[in-house]
């Protein structure tokens, strides 16, 4: 059972996940947040692939101000809505239902702070995605970029406009932690 792990929803129990779905684990949601610490406090949080919302949720707990959420799946959205209302989040969260790469180019926010990405293990597109990332409006220098894999994934995908600051394997998934590069 996952279940938000600090801040002002600690301890709350989220939705059970359909079959199919693979949510980021309570374990690797802790390491992720020990890793970006205080910086999450008053920041704007992307997910373009929604999942359960968990990730998002957690950072809304622990002071973001803002969770702009996206996912091409309704069943999922769907099970992001629940998770909301189960931890009774008010406010501080957009929800939009559109493919990924649709919604990032899309998306029209001036300052981003984070951006995680979880897509499918087997999705296939990571370079493209990082690509369409990088070319974001909103990206700062200061912008976290967080991507989720397989452990096993090689990182040779990554275009040289970002810089790997650290990477994490926790279980069978891996974080790759990345900033824009800059001029």
């Amino acid at each position: 059972m996952m279940r938000m792990i600090a801040g002002k929803y600690r301890g709350r129990r989220l939705a059970t996940v359909p079959e199919g779905l693979r949510p980021s684990s309570d374990r690797l949601r802790e390491s992720l947040f020990s890793i970006v610490s205080d910086a999450v406090r008053d920041s704007v949080w992307v997910e373009p692939f929604a999942g359960s919302g968990a990730v998002g949720i957690e950072a809304l707990s622990r002071g973001a101000r803002q969770f702009i959420v996206n996912d091409r799946s309704s069943e999922s959205l769907q099970l992001v809505r629940r998770n909301l209302k189960l931890c009774q989040v008010q406010r501080g969260y957009t929800i939009h239902q559109m493919d990924a790469f649709v919604f990032l180019r899309k998306l029209n926010e001036p300052e981003i702070d984070f951006i995680f990405l979880d897509p499918p293990y087997r999705f296939g597109r990571h370079e493209k995605l990082l690509r369409t990332v990088e070319k974001l409006p909103g990206l700062k220098r200061t912008t976290w970029i967080i991507l989720e894999t397989d452990k096993r994934m090689k990182l040779d995908f990554i275009p040289e406009e970002l810089s790997v600051l650290r990477t994490l394997r926790v279980g069978n998934s891996q974080l790759v932690f990345l900033l824009p590069s800059g001029d």
